[in-house]
């Protein structure tokens, strides 16, 4: 088969098959040596992790060798812990390094006789000798004894097994790291010459599909081109091919006869033409009778709107429309009617509400000006009794507040002497806790000497051990140095003991003085109570019955004002519905609507009310009778003159 009769998605499917087929190649290597480079990092990264683990357990065995020394020196409670917090960080060392030196069966053994010799060592040597050492009192020196045989060489044997195994660890890291530079050249030269041989075959392909495809496709591109110009002799190539290009070019050919058949249709066009231009100048004519019908009818509304506009009622439209219009003509003159009809109405209700709103103004006038005089003097005579209340609750305010302070100062007198009779009973007992500090304090003056006597005889017996006891020799010189500022501290302790017992004394007979001082004072309290309670008691009576009075002259003062307010308020409002009135009569007039029968005016009711006088007499009398007592009375009498106002 020829390469001018395979498709284009052949061609195309074919070469990039190629280049896939190099690439997988090429990537399959990569891929080989890649997995090789990772695989040899990993063991080399488990094989460090095994060395660290390693050394992590062989610094906590010797951890714990150096705090059970430490503790069978010093017998601290810190090395102790120590001892046992080591050996759980050994077992846990040694527990993950099993776990990442799972399968390889040498690496284990090994890891497991250090576990053995570990084990060894703690139960047969650590253990025995930090138990004899917390909870007996034997010797350091067979301390040391215990357990020394059974374990002789285990430490180090554990020293031993731990370098072996970090030894074939390096060993086997540096073997991958062998493997994994060799695994890493590998694969750069992989990549240079792959890249190479892709490249040259990209571009032997491209030469090939630029030969076999586009030199056709450049060919065919031109001829169209002609084509499109108008030149209609052109020759197609690639006609003979059987892909797609050559499909192309019998569709350029069709193209061709198409352009060829298309100038004999253009002489059939133009008699079609002049046909339509006939049919649209016969509309134009039939449209121009229509529009001239309708510019009629929008000039009659025109009119009639114009007359409507200037205030003339009484117009209408006489002149029929085209018959597709002249219900717009009647549905107009109806609409003017019911306007004429409608506004004439609103005259007659205008002149009505007019009338009506001037008396109204008239008669709300009357009632503003009586209301604010009454206002005024209600509002007097509630700012006068609000200062006499104001001071009243003052003075009975603070007659309770001079009450509450005799009250309290009386009670603070009596828990003072309460307090001075403890205070007398605690310093006895302070004075009998003195000679008992003392006699403890002789006790640990003894102890001292006797310390200080077996820290010398410690010395004695260091000295004669020889360079065995320069140790113990240093310790018994720190305890006799202790033993001494011991006794030291107590000698002077006891001393200010001495002297505080004696100060205790003098402050009992101090306090005791104060008791009876304050006594006299509680008496002399108590009788300045009675007699403020009785104030306070008057001024509270007086201080309610003028707060009862003050409430209702407020309620009235409120009601008032509030009565006030709407009085304004109405007031402006026949104000303003006085002058909408005679705006809608001006308004009105603008119209010619003919006679409108006048509307009757319409009458104000209660514009002879009886204004009554002010309630600042009654009110006087009031508040007389409640400095009387009579609370009950003054606001009943405050009820009546609401009621009548």
């Amino acid at each position: 088969m020829s390469a001018k009769n395979i498709s284009l998605n052949g061609k195309l499917a074919a070469t990039f098959a190629a280049l896939i087929l190099i690439f997988v190649a090429v990537s399959a290597f990569v891929y080989s040596k890649a997995t090789a480079s990772a695989s040899a990092s990993a063991e080399q990264e488990k094989s460090e992790l095994l060395v660290n683990q390693i050394d992590d357990a062989l610094q906590a065995m010797l951890e714990q060798a150096v705090n059970l020394r430490g503790f069978i020196l010093f017998r601290s409670d810190s090395t102790y812990g120590d001892v046992f917090a080591n050996r759980e960080r050994m077992l846990k060392a040694i527990a993950a390094a099993k776990q990442t030196a799972a399968g390889e069966p040498q690496l284990v053994e090994m890891i497991d006789g250090m576990q053995k010799a570990a084990d060894l060592y703690f139960h047969e040597l650590a253990e025995p000798q930090t138990k004899a050492r917390k909870e007996t009192d034997m010797p350091i020196a067979e301390v040391v004894k215990i357990g020394v045989n059974a374990t002789k060489g285990q430490l180090d044997g554990f020293r031993q097994a731990s370098a072996k195994i970090k030894a074939t660890a390096r060993e086997k890291s540096n073997a991958l790291a062998a493997i994994r530079a060799d695994a890493n050249s590998h694969l750069k030269t992989t990549l240079i010459a792959g890249g190479i041989v892709a490249s040259l075959a990209a571009a032997m392909l491209a030469w090939l599909m630029s030969r076999i495809i586009v030199r056709p496709v450049v060919g065919m591109t031109a001829a169209m081109d002609r084509l499109a110009g108008g030149q209609n002799d052109i020759e197609v190539p690639a006609v003979e091919r059987g892909d797609e290009i050559g499909r192309m070019a019998q569709s350029v050919l069709v193209f061709k006869q198409a352009a060829i058949e298309k100038l004999r249709l253009a002489g059939e066009t133009d008699r079609m033409r002049d046909d339509a231009e006939r049919q649209r100048r016969a509309g134009d004519e039939q449209k121009a009778r229509e529009e001239g019908e309708i510019r009629y009818a929008i000039d009659a509304l025109a009119g009639g709107l114009a007359e409507l506009a200037n205030g003339d009622m009484a117009g209408r439209l006489q002149t029929p429309f085209a018959s597709q219009y002249d219900s717009l003509r009647n549905d107009f003159n109806h609409a003017v009617e019911k306007l004429q009809a409608a506004l004439q109405s609103v005259g007659r209700n205008a002149s009505a509400i007019n009338a009506g709103a001037g008396e109204i103004r008239s008669a709300a006038d009357d009632l503003a000006h009586r209301t604010e005089q009454q206002a005024a003097a209600v509002e007097e005579t509630a700012a006068a009794l609000e200062e006499v209340t104001t001071t009243v609750r003052d003075s009975a305010k603070r007659a309770e507040d001079v009450g509450n302070l005799v009250e309290r100062a009386r009670l603070g007198a009596e828990k003072s002497g309460e307090v001075v009779r403890k205070a007398v009973s605690a310093m006895q007992q302070i004075e009998k806790s003195s000679g008992e500090i003392s006699n403890i304090i002789g006790v640990i003056d003894d102890i001292a000497f006797q310390t200080n006597l077996l820290a010398l005889n410690a010395g004695v017996e260091a000295a004669r051990a020889g360079d065995a006891g320069k140790g113990f020799a240093v310790v018994a010189q720190e305890v006799r140095e202790l033993a001494q500022r011991s006794a030291k501290a107590a000698k002077e302790i006891k001393a200010l003991i001495t002297t505080s017992g004696e100060q205790v004394v003098a402050g009992v007979g101090l306090v005791g003085e104060t008791g009876k001082a304050l006594e006299v004072i509680v008496s002399e309290v108590q009788e300045i109570n009675h007699h403020v309670s009785a104030i306070v008691t008057a001024t509270r009576e007086q201080s309610i019955g003028l707060q009862e009075i003050n409430t209702a002259v407020n309620n009235m003062d409120q009601g008032t004002q509030q009565n006030a307010a709407m009085v304004e308020e109405q007031t402006a409002a026949s104000h303003a519905l006085a002058q909408e009135a005679n705006a809608l009569e001006e308004l009105l007039r603008q119209f010619k609507l003919g006679q409108v029968a006048p509307a009757p005016r319409a009458s104000v009711a209660g514009t002879n009310a009886r204004p009554v006088a002010s309630p600042a007499h009654a009110l006087t009398r009031t508040v007389a009778k409640a400095f009387g007592g009579r609370q009950a009375s003054a606001a009943a009498t405050v009820q009546e003159e609401w009621t009548e106002f």
